[in-house]
Formats: structure tokens, sequence, C-alpha cells
């Protein structure tokens, strides 16, 4: 069937394979918002920039083309049945222009080609470990993706947190690491390279160490066991994808128990877990270090990629953040969080580029009354957004702040409100359900073209101009639209990808 399904889209392409590829270099060299060029056969590869809407209530896959301040449309929609009926989950897309989604409670990744047919299309879904949750492109290479296997977490279980298809007799969770292929006629799909069992448990996040003199590696975190998996990311090595250190981020003032050393243990025995609970892991190509957040210590842990130690860490207890993010440049911690009891979203950065590395709290009181909301930075780093989160003790719910972030290099560093955007209702956020999800397009040399949002209770997108900061049109999806993925061709190699 799958075999079937690339032979019928190959034959959609009457054009040749480098034709294709003029096609989607030429759209992304000159930043416009442009459709395929029709094929003699009366069908167009997709060039243009399409945003992928996850339908969490029907298990489905929209397709928005997005063309400017109106023509936007829904191009097709892949049926639940592709995804094998689970939920879906991340998604991101390679350097090579295939999209990967994660399909948790199937232990695989669907993968999508957005350009090779008139619409995009369902290719393969590739065996992964069990619970795949969180998913990145390697920065080292961008035709790789990783996918982070959280493990089980079946009611009762006695194996929470294991990779039960790979990891089953040493314990523990895993990462999944895929190959992209090449898009055009004959091609294959993508493949998995390796999964590699880490032996801790807990929920999974993943950042990379790269560029000149720095070695390549993966740094894996689960929070259940309190530490970092490193992997061995240059190709080529005798131990690429393979697990080659272990950081154990054990603080022995935050914990009532002095820390065991683990400095002697093998690599093929677990750690005793401690209360660290690391989640949110980001790479600094300003400092050249890795940042991890400890939520169970209230501390950031600054580790050196060389001597895999913890050179500092910025201590959080008594603030109100609770996660955090990093600028595109790498020169700033974007902080966030709320207080107890909730008074509205709060916001902070640490300057990692001025002696000291200064913090400061901004005082922002539009966003009074609003929960904490995913947020993002344009890949120039001169925009910030972030939703109001629409929990359902908020007072100010279905908003989305668009900040000038270029004033954060100002002295003192300052977040500029630019526009308060008055949403469609997207009813309360409940869990993981979220009322709104957002992406934003960036072209050119990274500046925020337009954003796009999901509206949960009216099953649509809505499409915002990035300079007026105006919705000028709405989208019809599917039921109860999430996560929202901005694909363009050629994003990934010109580094046009939001980020947080």
């Amino acid at each position: 069937m799958e075999t079937m399904k690339r032979r019928m889209y190959a034959s959609y392409v009457t054009t040749s394979a480098l034709g294709l590829a003029l096609i989607g270099l030429a759209a992304c060299s000159s930043g416009d918002d442009t459709t395929g060029t029709p094929a003699p056969g009366g069908s167009a590869g997709l060039s243009g920039p399409i945003a992928f809407v996850n339908n969490t209530g029907d298990k489905t896959l929209s397709s928005v083309v997005v063309k400017g301040d109106s023509g936007n449309a829904v191009v097709n929609t892949i049926d639940a049945a592709e995804f094998e009926n689970v939920a879906l989950g991340d998604m991101q897309f390679s350097s090579g222009d295939w999209v990967f989604m994660n399909l948790g409670a199937a232990n695989k990744v669907a993968t999508i080609d957005p350009l090779t047919a008139a619409t995009p299309l369902h290719e393969v879904n590739l065996p992964a470990g069990t619970r795949p949750v969180h998913i990145y492109r390697d920065t080292n290479n961008g035709e790789v993706i990783w996918t982070m296997n959280d493990g089980d977490n079946a009611s009762g279980t006695t194996t929470p947190g294991d990779d039960l298809v790979n990891c089953a007799a040493q314990g523990g969770g895993s990462v999944t690491v895929m190959h992209n292929s090449h898009l055009g006629p004959g091609a294959t799909p993508p493949t998995v390279l390796r999964t590699t069992c880490i032996l801790a448990d807990g929920h999974k996040v993943a950042a990379f160490s790269s560029g000149a003199g720095v070695p390549k590696r993966a740094f894996v975190s689960s929070t259940t066991a309190g530490e970092i998996a490193v992997i061995d990311d240059q190709e080529g090595s005798p131990t690429y994808l393979q697990m080659t250190h272990r950081i154990d981020l054990c603080n022995s003032a935050k914990e009532t128990t002095p820390c065991n050393d683990e400095s002697l243990t093998a690599l093929t025995t677990p750690f005793t877990p401690n209360s660290s609970e690391p989640h949110g892991i980001r790479w600094s190509k300003l400092t050249k270090k890795v940042y991890s957040f400890q939520e169970g210590y209230g501390e950031i842990a600054e580790i050196d990629p060389d001597s895999l130690t913890v050179i500092q860490t910025f201590d959080l207890a008594g603030t109100p953040y609770a996660g955090f993010g990093i600028s595109p440049d790498g020169r700033f911690l974007l902080l966030r969080g709320d207080t107890t009891p909730p008074t509205g979203t709060k916001l902070g950065v640490i300057d990692l580029g001025t002696a000291g590395t200064p913090r400061t709290d901004f005082t922002i009181p539009e966003l009074d009354g609003t929960s904490t909301g995913a947020f993002k930075f344009s890949s120039d780093g001169k925009r910030f957004y972030i939703l109001a989160g629409n929990a359902a003790a908020s007072t100010k719910k279905d908003l989305l702040f668009a900040f000038d972030a270029s004033t954060l290099t100002a002295t003192p560093p300052a977040l500029t409100l630019l526009s308060e955007i008055q949403l469609i209702p997207g009813g309360d956020s409940q869990g993981f359900n979220a009322a709104h999800g957002m992406d934003v397009l960036a072209q050119g040399a990274g500046e925020a073209k337009y954003i796009v949002v999901s509206n949960r209770a009216a099953q649509s997108v809505s499409i915002i101009n990035a300079i007026d900061n105006v919705i000028k049109q709405t989208v019809q999806v599917g039921t109860s639209p999430g996560a929202v993925l901005v694909y363009q061709s050629g994003a990934a190699d010109a580094g046009n990808q939001a980020s947080n």
C-alpha cells in the first residue's frame, strides 16, 4: 500500500527532480509567498508555506497553505487512519523537506512528504520506542531527526518510564534517531538510524552542541532520573549515536540527604534518582554552553560541552519563574512563570552576554490576569510572541501578545509591547489541550511575516499579519485544532524557523 502510494504521487509530477528542486529553491531565495508552478498534468508540487494543524478531536492533520492576507485555505486533511487512529503529537521538519510527527500511543513517528505532489502526503510510520513525545531537528545535520521516547505511563504499571519496545532488559527510556532520505520520484522514505537506550526514566527534552571547535553531542535530560544522557553526535565516529557519558544533576544543597557520587558508575548501571526534575534544555550559540532548567530545584545549570561539568547555576528560588527559553542569538535566557496564587504571567531574562550574567525582571501590566502560555521568537530575534494560557481561573483570555524583542539589547534590557491581539475564543485550556496553539512564518533574513494561531473551540486557525498585528483571515480546519507547525521548503537550512 505505501509503495503504491509513493508510485501514485510520484506520477503526479512530470517535471524532473531538478525542476522541483529549482522551484523550491526559487521560493526560498525570493522570500515570496508562492504556490507551486503547475506541472503539465495540471497538478503542482507545493513550494509555498504550509501550516500543519493537529486536529485533536478527530486525530487528523490539516494542511493550510499560507499565502498572505488572503487566499489562505485548507489544501487537504490527512485521515486519522493513516496515523493508526491515535492522538497526534509533536511535529518537526528536516532540511530535506520531510515532516515528522510523533504518534505516541502507536510507538511510531509518522513521515509526511509536503513537497513532491499537489498536496502533502503521508508516507510511512516509522518504529520508535514507547510513547514518543518531543521531537527535534539535529543542529549538526538538519537531515537527522531525534524523537524522545518517554516510556511506559500506563495506569498501575510496574515499569514507569521504560521503553518496553527497545529497552525492556535494562530499563529506562530512549531516543530514536531518523534520517530524512530525499524527495522526488523514485525516492525512498525516511529511515531509522538507531534507537539508543539511556537507562533513565521520565519526560525527555534535548539540545545539541554545535559550532566550530565544539564537540558534536546530544544532551538528553530525564525528569524522574534527574540526569542528562550525553550521546555522540559526530558522524563517522565509532561511537556515533551511542551514549558516552551521563551528567548527574543532583545538588546536595537542594536535597534532604547528600547526593551519591556517580562519577565511577558504569554506563550500564542506572544512577540513583534525585529530585532535580530537569525539564527544559537549551544550547547557546553565543556562550557555547548547555543550559538545563531543574524544576524541582528552581535553578538553571550551565554545562560545559567539553568537560561535561556544571560551571555555574542560576538560582531562581523565590522567583515566579517555572520555565525558560533562549533568544535565537543565544544571548538571553527568557524566563516565564506566575506567582502563587496566580496573578498573571511574569517574564524576565538572564543576559549571558554581559559580565555577571544579570537577571532583569520585567513589569508588564498588560499580562496581569493571564495564565502562562506558549511563546516563540521570530528567527531573527526581533519579535517575541506569547499566548495567554486560558486557564479556567484567568481573567484575561484569548490573547496573543506581540513584543519588540530587539530592545532586549538596551540598557537595561526591555521587552516592548507592540500589540495585544484579541483572538477568536478558544475555550478554556484543559491539561495539554490548549485553547490556542501558534507558530510563526519567518522569511528573508528571519523577520516575522505571519503568525498562525489555532482556535480550539472555533475549529479554525487565524492568519495574523506580523506587520500590523491584525487577523487577516480565519480558516476552518478540523475538530479541536491544537498544535501548529509552519513549514516552507528551505526554511531549515536558512534558519527560518521560530524558536523558543
